[in-house]
């Protein structure tokens, strides 16, 4: 059992004849639940996840052969489908955020051999990426899920917390 962010810390329980004891944190289909209700260590564990992959991929970033292009498609699938994933459920911070597009900012950089010390700023960045932001992508990602939702069967366990009901009456 978990509190999320409100109240105090429910008592352990016994189901089926086992203890089930209360927890702050847990991990559930490969992602962190914390009971503060925010997702900035889920964040920061995507990040790190992420960042170990973009390590291991120097190689291809290196690699003159491959386009820009195709470079970007490698980091779409591998590097963000992994930072991003689960993002669509996520409480997201504006600190949240800046460190996100921090990241992403870095690797387009790291992708394009773009150096620190070389004036580009961040708008020609993402010209020459054509990515999206992390803010626009998140977005992007809500909102499939919505509609996801709100297409569902009736009697899905989902359909409760669908409150556009509420907002048509």
């Amino acid at each position: 059992m978990q509190n999320v962010a409100s109240g105090p810390s429910p008592p352990s329980c016994v189901i089926l004849g086992h203890q089930v004891e209360a927890v702050n944190r847990f991990t559930y289909l490969g992602s962190n639940v914390d009971s503060s209700g925010y997702c900035t260590p889920e964040i920061l564990r995507r990040i790190g996840l992420a960042s170990s992959i973009m390590s291991q991929l120097d190689r291809v970033w290196r690699q003159n052969r491959l386009s820009n292009t195709t470079k970007f498609h490698i980091y779409n699938s591998c590097v963000l489908s992994s930072l991003l994933y689960a993002s669509e459920t996520w409480t997201i911070l504006k600190a949240d955020i800046a460190k996100l597009e921090a990241f992403h900012m870095t690797n387009q950089r790291r992708i394009l051999s773009i150096l620190w010390y070389e004036f580009v700023t961040n708008e020609e960045v993402a010209t020459l990426s054509q990515l999206p932001s992390i803010n626009e992508a998140i977005s992007r990602k809500r909102h499939s899920f919505f509609g996801h939702v709100r297409r569902m069967d009736q009697a899905a366990p989902a359909q409760p917390a669908d409150y556009s009901k509420c907002w048509s009456r």
